[in-house]
């Protein structure tokens, strides 16, 4: 059930944004009434927080161990295309993380929520470019995240109709 609310509750933020979005549209979405969702979140924000970190250890699943540093380019690459193949079938989770971006009551909870996680990650790519010998490994990570999360917005916006293999094909020669 708890999976269930998670489901509804990321499409509704998604689509009419977290402040658009009651408990009561959820619990309709959801199919349960809205005293039964209160025995599962306390409230929209922990639901909310739900639905982002359900979304995040889905990213984090691309890597075995987050503390550890992409040691080979071939691992950087797999990285990459997961991230890119990852985000094909979750674009009502893509939506809603840029629509939080937007949205001033929820940012300082986005930013709780994804700044650890956002930091953790490219400290993974800092050490591959430390690696590599990169006179600014924290820069090329930066922009290397930048990058990505400009495609993912492009994907987001353009749909199938954005040449996505050929643009994370570029990034891999680009940046590996």
């Amino acid at each position: 059930m708890e999976r269930l609310i998670i489901a509804s509750a990321l499409e509704l933020f998604a689509e009419d944004g977290y402040n658009g979005t009651s408990m009561q549209s959820i619990a309709r979405k959801a199919g349960v009434s809205k005293g039964n969702l209160y025995n599962y979140f306390e409230g929209k924000q922990q639901l909310l927080e739900a639905v982002l970190m359900n979304g995040l250890n889905q990213v984090a699943e691309l890597f075995d161990d987050p503390s550890t540093e992409i040691l080979t380019e071939n691992e950087f690459e797999i990285v990459i295309r997961e991230n890119f193949k990852m985000i094909r079938p979750n674009k009502v989770f893509l939506k809603l993380y840029y629509n939080l971006f937007a949205q001033p009551k929820v940012q300082l909870l986005f930013t709780k929520i994804f700044a650890p996680f956002l930091e953790q990650y490219i400290k993974i790519f800092d050490a591959y470019y430390k690696k590599k010998g990169d006179k600014n490994p924290n820069a090329t990570a930066l922009l290397l995240g930048s990058v990505l999360d400009g495609v993912s917005l492009g994907y987001l916006m353009m749909g199938d109709a954005y040449p996505l293999d050929e643009i994370v094909d570029q990034i891999i020669i680009k940046f590996k």
